[in-house]
């Protein structure tokens, strides 16, 4: 038996020539017992350390195997998807998701988000469909619908269409012009 010293606590001890002569080839260093080896092996980071470690290795480690990894997310999704456990889960689910739909701050993004995404399908012209609803929404706040009706001249259609039909029988002037078009003169 050969007698060592520790590197982590200091204590003399003895070990087999063969582990020594080990430990020498390997280039590791030999310990009095293994819980001596264990804590001398750790490198003396804290856990928040080793977690900010891991977390970054995770991103790298994504980045790098996107494709193997959402084949095989896909793969399992499809190996283990149950339609009726789903719909149970969401029907769990729904009374607190139709409640955080009600919140007046949800309201007002999906209303915005809503106006963007029908916005998108004029696609670089987007920014100038928003602004001529935008106007339309102005115009219609500032002018009420009687005001409107008779700038577009849609104010008793009924009426004023009757009225024309009878100012355009006192000219004389035929009412259906279609039908003499139609009528021509035989070509002699």
């Amino acid at each position: 038996m050969i007698r060592i010293v520790c590197p982590h606590c200091r204590k003399s001890a003895k070990k087999r020539p063969s582990d020594v002569n080990r430990a020498k080839r390997t280039g590791l260093k030999i310990y009095c017992s293994l819980r001596c080896s264990a804590l001398g092996r750790r490198d003396g980071k804290t856990k928040a350390q080793k977690r900010e470690e891991k977390r970054l290795y995770d991103i790298e480690y994504r980045a790098k195997n996107l494709d193997e990894l959402k084949a095989r997310k896909k793969e399992y999704f499809k190996r283990t998807y149950d339609p009726v456990k789903a719909a149970k889960d969401r029907k769990k689910t729904m009374a607190r998701h139709v409640e955080y739909c009600r919140q007046p701050w949800y309201k007002a993004w999906k209303k915005e988000y809503d106006k963007r995404y029908r916005a998108s399908e004029y696609g670089e012209y987007a920014d100038v469909f928003l602004l001529v609803q935008d106007l339309d929404r102005e115009i219609q706040e500032r002018m009420s619908n009687e005001e409107i009706h008779r700038k577009n001249e849609t104010y008793n259609k009924k009426q004023h269409r009757s009225r024309e039909a009878g100012q355009a029988e006192k000219r004389g002037r035929p009412r259906f012009r279609d039908r003499r078009a139609n009528h021509q003169a035989p070509d002699s």
